[in-house]
């Protein structure tokens, strides 16, 4: 078997769509993964954004007394939550739907600490749950399997002193 010598620009045909390929294909990846990262501290920012507006409400709404999973404080959480661009297109059509889907994949909690009857030591735990697995804000590849790389649940706890 020979090698032929071809130094003329007919023998380079088709290399520089070859090394794109293989350019373009690393680089789609880099700004994917890039991309993914960013939907996940999206998310994660928005969880904690709404667990803090769960916390800031607590001294406003202490009359009636304030009770562990209170229902004024989830209400504040969801409502931090529909504000924000994590719900899916379909979940948008209302208001009313975007809460729907909003209190079927979070979860908030509200734990009550120290004295009881809001003493001087009482302090309340708002805990915000988000199922981010089953709702990516972006697809996964085939190709590049990011469940292994991305958490399951994101979670956020704020806290705050209940004034007495």
């Amino acid at each position: 078997m020979t090698l032929v010598h071809c130094p003329s620009a007919k023998c380079q045909r088709g290399i520089a769509a070859i090394e794109f390929a293989f350019v373009f294909m690393a680089l789609f990846f880099v700004i994917y993964g890039i991309a993914t990262f960013g939907a996940v501290l999206y998310t994660q920012q928005i969880i904690s954004r709404a667990a803090e507006d769960g916390a800031r409400a607590v001294p406003m709404i202490l009359s009636p007394p304030l009770a562990t999973d209170d229902a004024r404080i989830e209400a504040t959480v969801r409502d931090s939550l529909a504000a924000a661009l994590i719900a899916p297109v379909s979940a948008n059509a209302s208001p009313g739907s975007r809460r729907n889907w909003l209190a079927d994949n979070t979860t908030v909690k509200t734990e009550l600490t120290g004295a009881s009857g809001g003493g001087p030591n009482t302090t309340a735990i708002v805990t915000v749950t988000y199922r981010y697995s089953a709702n990516r804000l972006l697809p996964t590849l085939p190709v590049l399997d990011t469940s292994r790389w991305m958490p399951d649940n994101l979670l956020s706890r704020a806290t705050v002193a209940i004034p007495s």
